[in-house]
């Protein structure tokens, strides 16, 4: 529900800035008693916003009052997007995002996904599932932001917010609005990768057959399933038991994700006296802190490789595509229409409508743009079940992480809801030597064998192969429905026995491959399929995070002890270490530079590779060569001579294979067609990385370090939050956080690229926590009420 903007009287606002003096907020005692919502918002360095409340109605005002304070636009945007509305603001055809979690569709098809799968019937029963104090959170939070947009409208914050204060889509939201955008978020690995191919889905026109399209090789595969459609989304973590550090145990939270748009994160701390207090980051839109710590637990998430959904073939009747077979009976798929308003050339608005389907199971898809058969080819159509559409406690679950004061706690959490949507935790707390791996989540009860006993003929090994885990299940049969898990908080996932946890004295980690080797010396196996792989090669990121691991427990990374503490994880985590160079680089050269005497452009960058230090750092020089080399020669067949061993999966594969002369010739010509790309790009070979790859912000420039993960870089180029947490013996929390995005999206916000210069530059900002650290480091403070 969309409300008018102009309506009422702005409600009382007090504002103190750190070194000013208070002046009494408020009114008359009968306008106190009346108060709805009331809460105080200190901001500290970076514009890091401290929430505090009396209710969890205030805690959600304050939040929302502060973030969009600091990306009203971007919010506003991705509320229009969530209702459905798109079309009617921006027209049908531009992208609807520039990269999220539900990809990149138009307009039109991001209008008609989410109004036929975000519905208000899947909104109302996800909001009537919440518990009081989560709804209250929610409730505040559409009022905080509502009444800022308000104040913007009515010419207050000039100068901020250029892109949207003047727009008619800036609105205020409801309750409604922040419940539907977690419905959006709980879906990120499911059904929001499907947008197109859900808003598209239609049976063949006036009963005509379908196109027949044959099962294209690599048309689906693993990386289009993924969060956001594409690879390098996804997340580094360690959790560090006590038998690896000198105190406490120690967490560490790196997730690489989107550096702009709807899905970003936001820094926060949200604090009611006596019930919580926690601090951490939030994906934008949501209330509550995701990823964080308060002074008993930290955790982090990395994305997790489990399948989310699984795929259905119907037996359609033949006379008719919207009617199938389920157990020898026929049924109608159920047809919604659908009507949304576009916007004109001229600016008018006209409706237009769509009829899209679902079975029993969920919506239809539409898959033959991927190379599956198109609906109605041999009496077939696909349609999708998607276990976190069904999954109502998932925030719920985040919001008691909040408030656990033990690991156990925080365990039994996990257990007793098995609602975490799409990603792997891990979690230290205080009180506790040992450090917390779980990938304890949503996952559809679809056992190996049950999988292998529902498949479609001819196709769903076909899906197998391209996309590891995810089954195509034979849709006629009621036997092939999920499996009841009696333990599990859901119909149709797994109970919390039959998922991946690790408890370790040492270390756990995960840097986006499966559960398999959160630590290498415990392997976890006997998982189903949907969840994971075993005994596989590892991607050269999760290779060198173990590596870093290692050398830091065994002392032989350069750096003091043998110890994981804050400083020196602080200082490994952005260290922009290469193992693809590591491993390879000097043999390379061996090959390409040592045999003959190169000249020119190739000696160019011979010299450039023969100096580079084998990092992404700023100040490296010959880094950009390596990563135009690795680009040819990564595909190379046989490139190593030591293959992959599951018994050493961290140090394998390995060795150039030099005395495979088919390797040999397509290395000499991979290093021409790759000095041939620098010279092409206008970059010199010495240059200094730094200033070719700039901090994708606009309107700065700001150095940007890291690289890619395929290339080996731990250090990646789309860190967001990072923080790494420990517990002092005697005092307080103590946590140091970089948000390389910085806080605000509005460039007219001062708070707009300093954090985003903290991190180019390496400096972690101890952030405050207690009611004195707070105080001490103070820029602003508002006392709002309404």
């Amino acid at each position: 529900m969309l409300f008018n903007l102009t309506r009422g009287v702005l409600p009382l606002l007090c504002v103190l800035g750190a070194a000013t003096a208070l002046t009494a907020c408020g009114g008359s005692s009968s306008s106190r008693s009346s108060t709805q919502y009331s809460a105080t918002i200190e901001r500290t360095t970076y514009g890091v916003p401290h929430i505090t409340a009396d209710d969890y109605a205030g805690l959600g005002y304050g939040h929302g009052y502060a973030i969009a304070e600091d990306n009203l636009c971007t919010l506003a945007d991705a509320y229009v997007t969530f209702r459905g509305e798109r079309s009617r603001y921006f027209g049908p055809d531009a992208a609807a995002s520039s990269g999220s979690t539900f990809g990149t569709p138009n307009n039109r098809n991001a209008d008609y996904f989410f109004r036929f799968v975000v519905n208000d019937e899947v909104v109302n029963t996800y909001r009537d599932d919440q518990p009081d104090d989560l709804r209250d959170l929610s409730r505040g939070f559409a009022a905080g932001f509502s009444r800022y947009a308000r104040e913007v409208q009515g010419g207050e914050h000039a100068g901020r917010h250029q892109g949207c204060r003047d727009a008619e889509w800036l609105a205020e939201i409801d309750e409604q609005d922040v419940l539907r955008r977690l419905v959006a978020l709980n879906l990120a690995a499911s059904s929001a990768n499907w947008v197109n191919e859900i808003a598209t889905a239609a049976p063949p026109a006036n009963g005509a057959e379908g196109l027949s399209l044959p099962l294209h090789e690599s048309t689906l595969d693993a990386d289009r399933v993924a969060v956001g459609q594409k690879a390098g989304i996804g997340s580094n973590t360690y959790s560090f038991g006590t038998d690896a550090t000198e105190g406490s145990a120690l967490n560490f939270a790196n997730p690489h994700w989107y550096l702009d748009g709807p899905d970003r994160f936001y820094q926060v701390q949200m604090t009611l006296p006596g019930s919580l207090d926690i601090s951490g980051a939030t994906i934008m839109g949501t209330p509550m802190v995701l990823m964080g710590f308060n002074d008993d637990i930290a955790w982090a998430h990395t994305v997790s490789t489990a399948r989310r959904f699984t795929l259905y073939g119907l037996m359609l009747t033949g006379d008719d595509a919207t009617r199938y077979m389920h157990d020898g009976e026929v049924l109608d798929l159920e047809a919604v229409e659908i009507s949304i308003e576009v916007k004109q050339e001229d600016d008018s608005l006209a409706t237009e409508s769509r009829t899209l389907y679902r079975s029993h199971y969920g919506p239809m898809i539409n898959l033959a743009g991927l190379g599956l058969p198109n609906w109605g080819d041999n009496d077939m159509a696909f349609t999708l079940r998607d276990v976190n559409l069904e999954n109502t406690r998932t925030f719920r679950n985040f919001f008691e992480w909040g408030q656990a004061s033990s690991l156990e706690e925080f365990l039994d959490i996990a257990k007793t809801h098995v609602a975490i949507p799409w990603v792997n935790t891990a979690a230290v707390s205080r009180h506790d030597d040992r450090a917390l791996y779980s990938d304890i989540t949503a996952v559809p009860n679809v056992p190996d064998a049950h999988r292998d006993e529902c498949m479609v003929a001819g196709l769903s090994s076909a899906v197998l192969q391209m996309v590891p885990g995810l089954p195509l299940l034979d849709g006629s049969r009621a036997h092939c429905d999920w499996l009841t898990d009696e333990d599990s908080a859901q119909a149709g996932a797994f109970g919390p026995d039959n998922l991946p946890y690790l408890l370790r004295n040492d270390y756990v980690a995960n840097m986006n491959d499966s559960y398999w080797l959160s630590n290498p010396d415990e392997p976890l196996t006997g998982y189903a399929n949907i969840i994971g792989r075993e005994d596989y090669q590892q991607s050269l990121r999760t290779r060198m995070g173990h590596i870093l691991a290692r050398e830091r427990l065994d002392g032989s990374d350069g750096l003091s002890g043998d110890k994981a503490t804050s400083e020196s994880i602080r200082e490994i985590v952005i260290n922009s270490r290469n193992l693809s160079a590591e491993l390879l680089k000097d043999d390379v050269l061996n090959v390409v530079c040592g045999n003959g005497d190169p000249s020119g452009d190739e000696a160019a960058a011979c010299a450039a590779l023969s100096a580079w230090d084998n990092t992404g750092s700023a100040d490296a020089r010959g880094a950009h060569v390596w990563t135009a080399l690795w680009q040819r020669i990564r595909g190379i067949s046989g490139l190593f001579a030591t293959p992959f061993d599951p018994d050493n999966a961290v140090d394998t594969p390995a060795d150039l294979n030099t005395g495979n002369s088919d390797v040999i010739d397509a290395l000499n010509s991979a290093f021409a067609l790759a000095v041939a790309d620098v010279a092409d790009s206008g970059a010199d070979f010495d240059a200094r990385l730094g200033d070719l790859r700039h901090y994708p912000k606009a309107g700065v420039e700001i150095p940007h370090y890291g690289g890619e993960g395929g290339e080996g870089y731990f250090t990646v180029l789309r860190n967001t939050y990072m923080h790494v947490v420990d517990f002092p013996d005697g005092e307080p929390v103590r946590a140091y956080t970089l948000l390389a995005p910085s806080q605000s999206t509005d460039p007219a916000s001062p708070h707009y690229a300093d954090y985003t210069q903290a991190y180019a530059d390496g400096n972690w900002h101890r952030v405050p926590y207690t009611r004195a650290q707070i105080e001490a480091e103070r820029i602003s403070l508002k006392r709002l009420r309404e």
